[in-house]
């Protein structure tokens, strides 16, 4: 687009850009005459009807060669400025140092993709797969599926369809510990919580009591035996060492049977000597540790476990870390932990329908002092 402008005005316009350009030399300007600004002002106006006159013999192609180079030096400060005024918009990517918030309003949130995921039977995300669907693409968890055959949503029948989307969903999110209803508050993702869930201070247990059946979140054990067990079940003891003896009698020989246990309260832990007989003639004893992190502080101690005869003259012994609670009496009598004997043994320090025996608990720095004791003494 060209303007069109008359033989003065041209000139006007062409003064006043020349007398706002900037100089682009290192010289200074000449000094301004000291004349009033008025007198300066009129004999520019002079100047200018006269170069107007001047200019009447100027050629048609110079004349068209310098009105486009004006024009287009003031179109271009025209664009120039109302280019600054534009809003253009923002690219929802912004780079390293404008920050990431564009690209979080754009991103799903995990808590969103669990409302999607969630099983409208246990009201729970799934931990895994398989992950149903019916045939509008409603989910139910595989925990859920063998118990409803229609869609809890929209009562469609509900076949053995995937949901492979939402499987490889489930992947891409921190899943829950699976003792959340315990009181674990531990989200991971999936490869990371198996290993938590190993020694979780909320997993379930064994009861400390062999007869009991039951399972026990660890952090509720001590509630457990206080409210639902009688206090003659436990013999209670303060400090690291007991000696007692268990009630043998000859039928005894013949059962599978548990004697009660011992609770020893050490170094603000708890430990818990068991006992049974097999109904293959095999007894077993040994202590378990109750704590969190149980697996860990199991080696910070050491546990000698005895049975003497009534004359002390004889002693069967056995040394080891205690045992966590996760192992029930099975897993130990196929691991041959702890001390282990037969019928024969039982009966050589059997005396009086009673067996000796004595419980001995140290920590791992007291031991090796005991020890060092002793090398010095030999």
């Amino acid at each position: 687009m060209r303007f069109c402008l008359d033989i003065p005005t041209f000139c006007l316009l062409a003064e006043v850009i020349q007398t706002t350009e900037m100089p682009t030399s290192n010289k200074k300007a000449p000094p301004a005459p000291t004349s009033g600004t008025s007198g300066t002002k009129k004999k520019t106006i002079k100047d200018k009807s006269e170069s107007g006159s001047e200019k009447d013999g100027v050629t048609n192609k110079e004349q068209t060669d310098a009105k486009d180079s004006i024009v287009l030096s003031a179109k271009d400060s025209i664009d120039l400025k109302e280019a600054s005024n534009v809003n253009l918009p923002v690219s929802p990517k912004k780079d390293a140092s404008s920050g990431t918030d564009g690209m979080d309003e754009q991103l799903i949130k995990s808590e969103e993709l669990k409302d999607v995921l969630e099983c409208p039977v246990c009201l729970r995300v799934p931990r895994g797969a398989p992950i149903f669907q019916c045939a509008r693409g409603h989910v139910v968890c595989g925990e859920c599926r063998p118990n409803v055959t229609t869609c809890p949503q929209c009562r469609d029948p509900l076949g053995n369809i995937r949901s492979l989307v939402s499987e490889k969903m489930l992947e891409k999110i921190p899943t829950s510990c699976k003792f959340s209803d315990h009181g674990c508050q531990v989200e991971l993702m999936r490869s990371h919580l198996t290993e938590h869930e190993k020694k979780c201070g909320y997993r379930e247990i064994n009861c400390v009591d062999l007869a009991c059946q039951q399972k026990v979140a660890m952090s509720k054990l001590l509630i457990h035996l206080e409210n639902d067990h009688e206090t003659e079940d436990f013999v209670r003891v303060e400090g690291p060492e007991y000696r007692s003896h268990f009630i043998v009698n000859e039928d005894d020989f013949t059962k599978d049977i548990m004697w009660i246990s011992d609770q020893l309260h050490f170094d603000d832990r708890y430990f818990y000597r068991e006992c049974c007989r097999s109904n293959d003639g095999l007894w077993y004893i040994w202590v378990y540790l109750l704590g969190v992190n149980s697996e860990e502080n199991k080696n910070r101690y050491t546990c000698t476990i005895s049975i003497h005869s009534c004359d002390g003259e004889e002693e069967l012994s056995y040394r080891s870390s205690p045992l966590t609670l996760d192992h029930t009496k099975e897993d130990i009598a196929r691991s041959g932990r702890g001390l282990v004997f037969t019928d024969t043994t039982a009966r050589l320090f059997w005396k009086n329908n009673k067996v000796r025996y004595s419980v001995n608990v140290k920590k791992q720095g007291d031991l090796s002092k005991e020890e060092e004791r002793r090398d010095s003494d030999d």
